[in-house]
Parts: structure tokens; sequence; C-alpha cells
């Protein structure tokens, strides 16, 4: 027998000798314990024993404590029979012949009704876990950049985004941002689009200056904001920190750009902007060791040396799969070339060459993505062994958004 048993059969024996020494009281105030005349025939009526029930899960206790271990767990419609009360406890049995303690505020007396569970009563929330209402997926992040030109989507709020990128010329780039109220995003990124050559008429190819690094701020409007088929538009600025090149010259750039893109049904989107740009180099000329200055926007000629037009294409053949092609433009700085003709098509120590990008994105996960392709650094020279196959990653955190919404 075990210990319940042995408990509910200890009171259980209590209950009944105290019901034996009743009946051998006299009833009918003769003193002679005999009873009112039943009739002939007439049996013994039984004991009905007190019975009660809960109206939600509740772990009935060994002990007459709450941090006791659980004897058996009660369930609406089961029949409790009670034995006896202690305090704040009731001593109970169930058909099965299990006992155990239960607060007596939890027991309602009478036969159950079958009725719908009700939520369990805080005093014995343990019998029940709650259990955590599930966080509603993520939704697609549209990327803030194609292959090397911006795009007009944005970051959503309080999301990461980073992306680090390698090519087959030695060239490391890497990019991180933060989404602000839907509305904008900040980045700080380094870049190898910026080069520099000795001359406009040399063979060789121009240098990259890396790390090259640049912090960025861009707002706009997402897609379908304001209207119906209003394509998603953003104006966007990039600055660069000053750079010495050779010890000898200080290079910087900057681009304001402003791009509107729109989703062509499911599979399709287009990206297509215009950036203006200044950039500026100063050092010695190392002919006559005399100090220069130049930056494009000395130049009157704003249209033919600062204003540019860019775009791209995306296509998705399968949900996880996109091929994507850009056009976009880069400064070339020229050590030798300073104070020539701004007029000659070979003067000057800034020029904006146009670069040409293809490749394909894969989704490897929501928060994972994986681009490579082919970017020429200038397609102008119609010189193919300077192109470069690229490779880069890129990933996409809702970390602070979930601990964002979670104090809410």
């Amino acid at each position: 027998m075990n210990n319940q048993s042995w408990i509910f059969a200890s009171v259980m024996t209590g209950a009944l000798s105290a019901g034996a020494v009743a009946q051998a009281q006299p009833g009918d105030g003769t003193g002679s314990g005999a009873q009112p005349d039943q009739g002939q025939g007439s049996a013994t009526a039984p004991v009905k024993r007190a019975s009660g029930y809960v109206k939600a899960p509740t772990n009935v206790r060994i002990d007459r404590n709450s941090n006791s271990g659980v004897s058996f767990i009660a369930k609406p419609g089961d029949v409790l029979y009670t034995a006896g009360v202690e305090g704040d406890w009731t001593l109970v049995e169930n058909t099965e012949g299990d006992a155990g303690w239960i607060r007596t505020e939890l027991l309602a007396m009478g036969t159950p009704h079958a009725t719908s569970a009700q939520p369990a009563p805080e005093a014995d929330l343990a019998a029940r876990p709650v259990p955590e209402k599930p966080r509603p997926k993520d939704p697609h992040v549209d990327m803030p950049e194609l292959l090397t030109t911006p795009t007009g989507w944005l970051l959503p709020a309080a999301v990461l985004y980073s992306r680090t990128s390698i090519d087959t010329g030695g060239g490391v780039s890497t990019d991180g941002r933060v989404g602000l109220g839907d509305v904008a995003e900040f980045g700080v990124a380094t870049t190898d689009g910026v080069r520099i050559t000795n001359s406009w008429t040399s063979n060789t190819q121009p240098d990259r200056i890396q790390p090259f690094v640049t912090a960025s701020f861009r707002m706009g409007v997402a897609e379908n904001r304001l209207f119906a088929s209003q394509p998603g538009v953003v104006l966007g600025f990039r600055k660069s920190f000053e750079r010495t090149v050779e010890d000898v010259f200080k290079v910087r750039t900057a681009e304001l750009t402003l791009v509107a893109s729109k989703h062509l049904g499911n599979r399709a989107a287009i990206s297509v902007g215009a950036a203006f740009w200044d950039a500026e180099i100063t050092g010695v000329h190392p002919g006559n060791n005399m100090p220069f200055h130049e930056a494009l926007h000395d130049d009157n000629n704003v249209l033919k040396k600062q204003v540019r037009v860019f775009g791209g294409l995306e296509a998705r053949p399968f949900d996880k799969s996109e091929i994507l092609v850009d056009i976009g433009w880069a400064p070339v700085f020229c050590k030798d070339c300073a104070d020539y003709n701004l007029a000659d098509n070979t003067g000057g120590a800034i020029k904006l060459r146009p670069q040409l990008s293809w490749g394909v994105r894969y989704e490897v996960a929501d928060w994972m993505r994986l681009e490579s392709g082919v970017r020429v650094p200038d397609i102008g020279d119609f010189n193919l062994l300077n192109a470069q196959i690229f490779g880069q990653v890129t990933f996409t955190s809702w970390a602070i958004r979930h601990a964002v919404d979670d104090l809410k």
C-alpha cells in the first residue's frame, strides 16, 4: 500500500469509527439506543460519500504543500471523494483509488457537469504551462544594393546588414548598415572601386586605393507606401574619409544619388537612378614639385563632369535565385595629369569611369545570401583582361528588431 492510500485509509477508518459510535448513542431520548421502527423488510441505506470536482486541470499533492510532489492530476469531470479537511487543504480520492491533497478553494462540491475547461487558477498554473506565442516569420528583405549600385529599397527598422566581397584581382570590400524607422538607413563601408593611375595614356591597369572608407546615409519611401504602384524612392549621400596615397597625394569623394526601384510582378524588378559626383585630389606635382589641387566641382560643365545615370535589372527564375545586372560609375585619379587643359579629353586629374557587373544571388536562408559574378571596372576601354570574378556573402539580422519588439 502506498503512502497516499495509507493516508486516505487512516482518515476513512477514523470517520467510520466516529459514525459507529454515533450509531450506538440513544436515538430517541430513552437511553436504550433503539432506533425508530423502520418497518419489516426495510434495508439499511448505503452511506453516501461527499464528493467534489475541479473546473480545470489541477495538481493533487502528496502533502499539504504547493511545492510537494504530485500524486495525480485531477481533470474537469473527474469525481473526487472528500475524506477530511485540514487548514486550507482537503484530502480527496478519485475513482481509481489515487489520493492526495488539494487546496479547498480549488474544489467545487457536488457532481461535475460537462462544461468546457476554464483557465487554471493562478494558484496552480504549474498544472498547465502556458505556451509562448510563436513569433511570426520575418518578412522578406529587399537588398539596398544590386551588385555595385544602390536600389530604391531601404532596410526595415533596426535590421542589420553586412556584406563582404573579394575578387580575383585582390580587391576586398565590406559594407555594414542598419535600418532606421523604415524610412532611412546609416552605414559604413570600405570599397575597392576607387582607383589611381600614373597617366591616362598608360597601358597599365590603374591601382586600387584600398581600404577606401566611406560613410553613407539614405532616406526614402518604401514601394507602394504612398499610393498604389508607387516605386520605392531613396535619396542617398555617401562621402569618403580623406585617404593618403604614397604619402604624397590626398584624395576624397562624395556622391549624391536619387534612385527608384519597382517590382515587375513577383519575378523581376528594375532600378534607375542618377548620381551627382564630386571628387578631389591634392598633392605635389611630380614634374615640378609644385603643389596642386583639383576637384570635379572646379569645372563649370556640371552635366559633363559630375552627373551620371546608373541602374540595373533583377530577374528571379526560382524562388531562391536571382540574376542581376547593373551599371555604375567610380572615380579614377591620375597622379601626373593635374593642371592639364580640362577641355582636352585626356586632361584633368579626375575622371568618372563606367563599371559593368553581372552575376547571381542565391538565398541560402532568410538571413544569408551568396553572390558571385563578373565586374568590368572600366567598360570604356573594352579591355576584358581587366575584368574580375568576385564573390560576396551578405547577412541580415532581425535580432535588434526582435529585442525592441519584446520590450513593447
